[in-house]
């Protein structure tokens, strides 16, 4: 462990540059020609405030419903070297935000808005969202290891973050949803651990 708080912080960020740029590199590989016009649907504004209402309505509903699930299952985070890495992160100063905001644009932007995005008007919709849920869960197997409700309550909150995106054909839901959920999470475990 050992890394300091600053160095965490930008390798946190760091990471989640890279799923922005993997999320650019496949739009233009797959959308050349129309990578712009790709984009600025994502972030289409027509609705934007009724898609962030939405979207953190659904973050409060997902993070009780979480909560729910681990009091009364009892169920903890593993121990192992990314909880370690998640709690230095919470407590650091910017941790909650970059937990927060960082995950919620930065997945959403990969997992939603592009691998998504891209194959919604080719695919069956539902199959999109089962696999996008799939390797949303699989990019977390690592944090949670051992510990299989939590791989199925991420699975879960991949399909619903990918039916806001597809509800709303837009980022804003399920960003506000994502980032809203992990501010809470994350607020809660810190308070636990202090």
């Amino acid at each position: 462990m050992g890394m300091t708080n600053a160095r965490l912080l930008t390798a946190i960020w760091q990471g989640f540059g890279f799923m922005v740029l993997a999320g650019l590199l496949l739009t233009i590989i797959f959308r050349w020609g129309e990578v712009l016009p790709f984009l600025a649907g994502l972030v289409d504004p027509e609705f934007f405030m009724r898609d962030v209402l939405i979207g953190l309505g659904s973050g409060v509903l997902m993070a009780i419903i979480v909560t729910v699930i681990t009091k009364v299952t009892k169920m903890g985070l593993p121990d192992n070297d990314l909880t370690r890495i998640l709690k230095q992160l919470i407590r650091a100063r910017g941790g909650i935000v970059t937990i927060a905001l960082g995950a919620g644009v930065a997945e959403e932007f990969l997992f939603r808005g592009v691998l998504m995005g891209l194959v919604i008007d080719e695919w069956n919709a539902a199959l999109v969202l089962i696999l996008n849920a799939l390797v949303f869960t699989a990019l977390h197997v690592p944090q949670y290891k051992g510990k299989m409700l939590m791989h199925v309550v991420v699975f879960v909150m991949g399909i619903w973050l990918g039916a806001l995106f597809l509800l709303s054909q837009t980022l804003w839901a399920p960003i506000a949803a994502h980032a809203l959920y992990n501010a809470i999470l994350g607020w809660q475990m810190r308070t636990e651990t202090e």
